[in-house]
């Protein structure tokens, strides 16, 4: 009789083991179900899908062009719309590009730009425009671009940049690629991308 009882001890020892096993195994399915189709959250740059290279926004309908291998970056100010950049282990050149409402004296002047730029970025310095180009975009929207050298917060990067300005139904566009001053990528090139704004 008492080995019958230690007996039955065991077997249920064996399927409460047994329950609390599946248990575990059906809850962990049903979180990782749940995770699969639950949406998930994703930097500001990633909302949008994207074709690799090209950057297409639908609210104000311009797009931007630059290498396919660069990735998405989360946005760190309000008014970016899009960070990419190569991924290296700097994660430069970067391109930004902004929308935001216009200012009442607000024109396309780099000097302006950079000033404007070294206040939302205290402890930059040595701001210095070193070519500019009047634009035309492709439906007619006057531009400028231009490049210029600074330095980072840190007081010793040196950095450069490739820049196209443009207003349009009261907004002012930016678009912005950053390097290492005497990187391996040009003023030019940094210009390409940032001059292959177009609207739509």
């Amino acid at each position: 009789m008492q080995i019958n009882t230690t007996k039955g001890e065991e077997t249920m020892k064996r399927v409460s083991q047994s329950l609390i096993l599946m248990s575990v195994a059906l809850l962990s399915i049903a979180m990782l179900t749940a995770c699969a189709t639950a949406p998930q959250e994703q930097p500001k740059a990633d909302a949008v899908a994207q074709t690799p290279g090209l950057y297409t926004n639908e609210e104000y309908r311009f797009t931007l062009n630059y290498p396919e291998n660069w990735k998405n970056q989360k946005t760190q100010l309000a008014t970016e719309v899009l960070r990419v950049a190569n991924p290296n282990a700097w994660l430069i050149p970067v391109l930004v590009a902004t929308v935001e409402d216009l200012g009442d004296n607000t024109t396309l002047d780099p000097k302006e730009f950079t000033d404007s730029a070294m206040k939302s970025s205290p402890g930059s310095k040595r701001y210095k425009v070193l070519e500019q180009e009047d634009l035309t975009l492709n439906d007619g929207t006057p531009a400028k671009a231009f490049s210029y050298k600074w330095t980072f917060t840190d007081g010793a990067t040196k950095l450069l940049t490739g820049a196209l300005v443009t207003i349009k139904d009261g907004k002012y566009f930016s678009a912005t690629v950053t390097t290492v001053l005497g990187g391996d990528t040009k003023p030019a090139q940094l210009l390409e991308i940032a001059k292959s704004w177009k609207f739509f």
